[in-house]
């Protein structure tokens, strides 16, 4: 075994080396990639002869199922690898390089998305920078909601129904294009707010008479239900960015982009060659990409962040995303396979094959997760081997799959998230999968929730059902194991699958906990997205008064903003009303919602009252339209699994304490006599403001109104708020009536 262990090590120090080497040098890279496929590609050709289960035929079929999604997963890593291989980066053809520009012709497809989702991404396309009247904005709204038609033709937009709802989006694309004429269609969804220059860097590729669609990736603002669940928001990137950055730039290399249903732009007459966007199928988006491959026409991905919008907001809502791409891709599968299309190259053929392999990851991911337990459980192999000739074999192959992935991933993704990720959806997924392939069930269109806002913990326990069911085996399998180590009571007859599977049962438990984590939804207090912005700003008045603040973070209803001791103190005098002043928003009135001190700043929290347009569109500027890319350079930072399951345990919360105070509350100790309705007693001052103060005493006070006085005979009223008891003292916070106490004693 010492030979062995020797092997071992010296193998892993030479795949770290060239991981590392890889940073910078790319031949590094492409030994590194050759040495994970040669290993892995070792290791299964030695599952296939010499691991499959001989004691008995159940055991044995379950040994072939296993085999079987190894290799399926081996597949899909070669073609990972390959999208991988090499670096493709496209160039920006500018606009001047037209003669003329296009016309451009922005479709918005809505059906149910709220007003205030709407309004952000009409504002923000009617401010692409882009000949005025080149361009127009058409909001597509299957709801047929008459406040939407309001909305849309009050910004300047143009509106557009239907009298059915035929065929869903891509009836209400179809349609739309119609009744237009734009050289250039632009599909938005209704949460994407396209960025200034999102025309700008597109339309340039449209110079090549042979290119028939343009996608730039979606990029999401908000936090994921992995990420927010977690707490993990700046630890783990968006569970999507992974296929929107890498995945997509992989497949440009082989003109074999795919329409990801956003942030996309068509040449018409492209589109109308055939027929428009593809309909019968639940995503109609990766079906009209693959008709636009054909007989040698080309799509372009520009790796940019050029729109924002709201990824998936809970678990739920992603389930239920991804419950509509999996049966849609078997559904396009079905309809249209891609093998089968004229005009598809074969890297074509076998990227849009490998998409839609891609989601039996759940069939597989359950095969995994059902291996270690059939044997500790009911001695069914799935595998059988001695633990020193499995950890020759499987360990380079391991240990190279992670340190390859983590490079051709640049850090966007890793080994064990990608198995977490998997595990959350697998139960879920497998079903969508096989019962579309074999109960055809007729898919349903359901539209993903935006815009959502809950003021408490949500547990979805019918989500977790699986979960459980496999944890509960998991933990049964672990009562046996221990039965059997210590106990005379002997279990399994061969130890060293024992010790194999000990360790599988383990690796997938820890995902599965995850799992069971990301059910448990954390409160979403806010209406709308608040942006970390840190813009220098004044806070203005009616009279000429300019008090330099900076904007620390803000949303389209409020921000926070940060002031010195002096332009505070400047502020705290000011009785009328006072407005902000921050980038293109110009005198927004603004509503003191609290104000606290830390340090030597003070830190004021403000609501925007009565926006009018031209503020809104400054705001929408500020925060999306002309927002610098903070998205693109996100990566897994400190990502461990064991800091997942910290942070979920120490930072829960059912409700954070919500800041009301509009005045600084100063810390002090002063002894006061209280006098009520039919006693005096004692007490003291803990904190006190302008406003009011905070009183701390041993004995209950039962009345709402009362007097307190001073060590120096000065008398003032107080209304009481709130009690609240520490051990053997009560805490009452108060407000002062008429007469000041705060001005009185000097305090």
């Amino acid at each position: 075994m010492q030979i062995e262990l020797y092997y071992l090590a010296g193998l892993a120090v030479i795949l770290f080396l060239l991981y590392m080497s890889a940073k910078k040098h790319l031949w590094s890279k492409y030994i590194l990639l050759f040495s994970f496929i040669l290993l892995n590609g070792v290791y299964l050709i030695w599952r296939t002869f010499y691991t499959l289960p001989t004691v008995g035929i159940i055991s044995f079929i379950f040994g072939l199922l296993l085999l079987f999604t190894e290799w399926a997963g081996f597949t899909q890593s070669i073609i990972f690898t390959i999208l991988s291989w090499k670096p493709f980066k496209r160039k920006t053809i500018p606009l001047h390089s037209f003669r003329e520009l296009p016309t451009v012709d922005v479709f918005i497809a809505t059906y149910n998305e709220p007003e205030d989702l709407l309004k952000r991404t009409i504002t923000g396309s009617l401010l692409m920078r882009y000949p005025e009247d080149k361009v127009k904005v058409y909001v597509c709204d299957d709801g047929k909601r008459p406040e939407i038609k309001t909305l849309t033709e009050s910004l300047g937009a143009y509106y557009i129904s239907r009298e059915d709802n035929k065929h869903a989006k891509a009836g209400n694309l179809n349609h739309a294009m119609n009744i237009t004429n734009g050289d250039i269609i632009v599909t938005m969804d209704a949460d994407m707010v396209p960025k200034i220059n999102f025309l700008e860097r597109t339309v340039g590729h449209f110079l090549d008479k042979d290119v028939s669609f343009v996608q730039a990736p979606q990029v999401f603002y908000n936090a994921d239900p992995f990420q927010y669940n977690l707490f993990y928001e700046q630890r783990l990137t968006n569970e999507q960015d992974f296929f929107m950055r890498r995945l997509e730039e992989g497949k440009d290399r082989f003109n074999a982009t795919m329409y990801v249903g956003s942030n996309a732009l068509f040449r018409r007459s492209s589109l109308e060659n055939i027929g428009g966007f593809a309909t019968g199928v639940i995503t109609e988006d990766m079906a009209t990409g693959m008709f636009l491959q054909t007989d040698n026409q080309k799509t372009v991905f520009v790796n940019e962040t050029l729109a924002v919008g709201l990824s998936a907001e809970t678990f739920p809502e992603l389930l239920k995303q991804r419950d509509r791409w999996a049966r849609g891709n078997i559904q396009v599968a079905r309809k249209w396979n891609p093998l089968k299309i004229k005009g598809l190259s074969f890297m074509q053929k076998l990227l849009y094959l490998d998409g839609i392999h891609y989601w039996f990851f759940g069939i597989y991911k359950m095969v995994y997760l059902l291996a270690p337990l059939l044997f500790l459980l009911f001695s069914i192999y799935s595998i059988q081997t001695d633990f020193k000739t499995l950890l020759i074999f499987w360990f380079p192959a391991f240990f190279s799959s992670m340190l390859a992935f983590k490079r051709m991933a640049d850090n966007k993704r890793s080994v064990i998230w990608s198995h977490i990720y998997e595990v959350s959806l697998a139960p879920f997924m497998a079903y969508s999968v096989l019962s579309e392939i074999f109960l055809k069930e007729r898919g349903k269109f359901n539209v993903t929730s935006k815009g959502i806002q809950n003021d408490s913990r949500n547990f979805h326990w019918k989500l977790t059902i699986p979960y459980f069911v496999l944890l509960l085996m998991t933990v049964v399998s672990l009562c046996m194991i221990g039965i059997h180590l210590f106990t005379p009571i002997q279990i399994y007859q061969n130890t060293e699958m024992l010790i194999i599977n000990i360790f599988w049962v383990v690796y997938n438990a820890l995902a599965i906990l995850i799992a069971l984590l990301i059910t448990v939804e954390r409160p979403r207090f806010r209406g709308t997205e608040r942006f970390t912005v840190k813009r220098i700003a004044t806070i203005a008045n009616n009279h000429g008064l300019e008090i330099p603040c900076t904007v620390m973070d803000l949303s389209e209803t409020g921000g926070r903003i940060r002031l010195n001791k002096k332009e505070y103190d400047r502020l705290q005098l000011q009785k009328e009303d006072i407005y902000l002043n921050v980038g293109k928003a110009k005198d927004i009135k603004l509503k003191k919602q609290w104000v606290t001190k830390e340090k030597d700043s003070y830190f004021l929290g403000v609501s925007f009252v009565d926006i009018n347009s031209d503020q809104y569109k400054g705001l929408i500027s500020l925060l999306f339209v002309e927002s610098s890319d903070i998205y693109s350079s996100r990566v897994y930072t400190k990502a461990s699994v064991l800091g997942a399951l910290i942070q979920f345990f120490f930072k829960t919360e059912h409700k954070p304490k919500k800041l009301v105070r509009k005045t600084i509350r100063e810390q002090t100790s002063m002894d006061i006599c209280i006098h009520l309705a039919k006693k005096t007693i004692n007490g003291n001052i803990v904190d006190i403001s302008n406003t009011g103060c905070q009183v701390k005493t041993r004995r209950r006070i039962d009345q709402d109104m009362f007097l307190i006085e001073t060590e120096d005979g000065k008398k003032t009223s107080v209304q009481l708020h709130w009690e609240k008891k520490k051990g053997r003292h009560y805490y009452y916070g108060t407000s002062f009536g008429s007469n000041h106490i705060k001005n009185r004693i000097g305090a």
